[in-house]
């Protein structure tokens, strides 16, 4: 989403996630609209760790609860636009040293306060729950093509009173376990046991745990808004569409030194556009830097 700050105006480009993971598609998106491909905070390459190193056991014992929405379930499909709010240079600035001083990494103190806000705005209680912690791949692989998704993930437990030192350990214990390469080999298992072994598997996903969402940050971006006719303090956002696994979709990126942060509900939970305006309104809120 590219969005007039003064008008609230949208131009939006809609992705498949299967063709695509967050960093292609970020490039794709402003490359349709005409601009400069723009060039994302360099990264430093990753080796692959070896065969059995991708094994290991999880990290952590801790389990999640299941769910408990205060909004019932109801049908159909929702084509709602993601709500976003955004920061200021100066206020993500803030954030970054907010970060420092706790010497823990931004996305401590983002998934921390999301999960805060859901567990006050969307939950019966606050509880445990699970998160899905997507993993770019692009800093260890490479596909057949530029642009395809090369992402990963793993998944990992967060409750209300945890501070942002546990949030940080626990993030790196599950990158330093290797647990994002067991989902990437999972995630292929399709080319083994064919189509009918795909929709069962499909069917179980479906039926099993509940999460909460995914929690998607996709970094620094440098972008040109100028070379496709937009203002220069155009605003860039993108989310993911959310499922009824993984209810809660989000997307927080920073383009030109200013953090968005964007927040979708999946039909599923039967939650107004407001509720979600007031879940962002307090995730923003809980990062401390916002005024």
């Amino acid at each position: 989403m590219f969005i007039n700050p003064a008008s609230g105006d949208r131009r939006t480009v809609a992705l498949r996630h299967r063709h695509y993971d967050g960093a292609a598609g970020i490039q794709v998106s402003a490359r349709q609209l005409g601009m400069q491909p723009p060039q994302a905070a360099a990264t430093g390459q990753r080796k692959a760790p070896g065969f059995w190193r991708r094994w290991q056991g999880a990290p952590e014992s801790r389990q999640a609860a299941t769910p408990q929405w205060r909004q019932q379930s109801v049908s159909g499909k929702d084509h709602r636009e993601p709500v976003v709010q955004w920061l200021s240079r100066e206020q993500t600035k803030a954030l970054y040293r907010l970060a420092g001083e706790q010497k823990v990494s931004v996305n401590s103190l983002l998934l921390l306060a999301l999960h805060r806000s859901i567990s006050a705005t969307l939950l019966e209680t606050g509880q445990p729950g699970s998160w899905c912690f997507p993993v770019n791949m692009r800093n260890s692989l490479a596909g057949p093509q530029p642009e395809m998704n090369l992402s990963s993930a793993f998944y990992m437990t967060v409750a209300e009173d945890d501070n942002p030192e546990h949030i940080d350990r626990s993030i790196r214990a599950h990158l330093k376990a290797n647990v994002h390469w067991r989902y990437w080999h999972l995630a292929r298992i399709g080319r083994w046991i064919g189509q009918r072994g795909v929709n069962w598997l499909c069917e179980r996903l479906l039926n099993g745990p509940q999460h909460l969402g995914s929690f998607s940050s996709l970094g620094e971006w440098q972008m040109n808004f100028a070379s496709a006719g937009m203002n220069d303090d155009t605003v860039f956002a993108c989310c993911g569409p959310g499922s009824p696994t993984h209810p809660v979709a989000n997307g927080v990126v920073v383009v030109n030194g200013c953090m968005s942060l964007a927040l979708k509900l999946h039909s599923s939970l039967g939650a107004q556009q407001s509720e979600a305006e007031r879940c962002l309104q307090h995730w923003v809120n809980g990062l401390g830097v916002a005024e």
